[in-house]
């Protein structure tokens, strides 16, 4: 994967670039606003009964990119664009499943507070790293080409294509349903996915350092100030 493809990977909500601390080797409805996605459970929909979404995948992701190119435009500041878009990933992106397919095997090994403690510095990374990338004004532009692959557990693949400048890349995104509604819970860019990137970082870590090394990693980039 070449520079131009990993910017526009971050740009265009891959959400979180290779770690920065792996360094260590390693016509359909319209969308819902974002005043309606308020309302959700904390779980995701996790422990609760999958209800199907009214909206269609690509109506979503549609939705979530006229909502960013608002916010750039109507953020006069970096620190003022930063913080919205920060409030909108979180109501759009699945970081519970993200953190269970990203640590593998581990996350059955582990406790409730250590999944909580987990989840919440993976919250914090993909924040971190996402939103330094975008500046006011900036307009991603998207285009989409085959209709959406259905996956199992009725989860689906919208398949697009985003031009930042002169930068192009394909991007893919992995949606889940819960509670009436879709999540992001990977995104696959010029066939690189997300996660998988996470899950080989994060193996690394905790093969050469273990659970305290991978925490300890993860706290210093969640905390990182952008």
């Amino acid at each position: 994967m070449n520079g131009k493809t990993l910017h526009t990977m971050v740009l265009t909500l891959s959400l979180i670039a290779t770690p920065a601390f792996a360094k260590a080797k390693q016509p359909a409805a319209p969308a819902p606003t974002r005043e309606e996605m308020q309302h959700v459970p904390a779980d995701r929909g996790h422990t609760a009964p999958e209800a199907k979404p009214t909206v269609a995948p690509q109506s979503f992701v549609e939705g979530l990119y006229d909502r960013m190119n608002t916010l750039s435009k109507a953020s006069p500041t970096l620190d003022a664009l930063h913080g919205k878009i920060g409030e909108e990933l979180k109501l759009i992106v699945d970081y519970p499943e993200m953190s269970k397919l990203a640590l593998g095997t581990k996350w059955a090994e582990i406790d409730d507070a250590q999944r909580k403690e987990f989840v919440g510095y993976l919250t914090g990374m993909v924040l971190n790293t996402y939103v330094k990338r975008f500046k006011p004004g900036q307009a991603i532009e998207i285009h989409y080409g085959v209709a959406p692959k259905v996956l199992p557990d009725e989860r689906v693949q919208v398949a697009s294509t985003i031009t930042v400048g002169k930068v192009t890349a394909e991007v893919h995104y992995a949606l889940r349903p819960a509670q009436g509604r879709w999540w992001i819970y990977d995104i696959v860019v010029d066939d690189a996915s997300q996660v998988q990137t996470y899950r080989q970082s994060f193996k690394k870590i905790l093969d050469k350092e273990g659970w305290a090394g991978l925490m300890t990693r993860m706290k210093k980039a969640a905390e990182k100030k952008v």
